[in-house]
């Protein structure tokens, strides 16, 4: 694969925010066993995390599970999300997005809004594509914060 191709990267979608979430739902949990209050503080926690869970956790973008979203990097930092309904949003990377090993999350600036999307390497087709993502994100080769759309 030529260095200077787009990679082609599948999103994370709303199923994968639900492990994260169940932990965080088990520490509040346990919070609520030690707490002098249990009652009112597991009444408080239950109203927090039903009204919560509607709007997007740490500011990340959670699709629905039928929604299969494609995000394709271009090297000069230019984004395009894609979903299986043929739409798609054009924008540019930010700057503020980091990797790990298993892990990505990229900001993508698209106008006037910026989202910050979940990328997991076990998700994606072409382990290849993940890999120059992470190389790309630390040598800091896609960062065009000045990119206008």
């Amino acid at each position: 694969m030529p260095a200077k191709a787009p990679l082609r990267l599948q999103v994370s979608n709303r199923a994968d925010f639900f492990l994260p979430v169940g932990v965080l739902y088990l520490l509040v949990f346990l919070a609520v066993l030690i707490s002098p209050y249990p009652v009112m503080l597991s009444a408080l926690s239950v109203a927090v995390f039903a009204a919560a869970w509607p709007f997007p956790i740490l500011d990340f973008s959670k699709a629905n599970n039928k929604v299969k979203l494609t995000l394709v990097i271009f090297p000069d930092g230019r984004v395009h999300l894609e979903s299986g309904e043929m739409r798609s949003i054009a924008g540019y990377l930010d700057g503020q997005q980091w990797s790990t090993r298993h892990l990505a999350v990229l900001r993508i600036n698209d106008g006037g809004r910026c989202r910050n999307l979940l990328i997991l390497s076990r998700q994606q087709h072409d382990a290849n594509a993940f890999r120059r993502l992470s190389v790309w994100l630390r040598q800091d080769l896609c960062n065009n914060a000045g990119y206008g759309i």
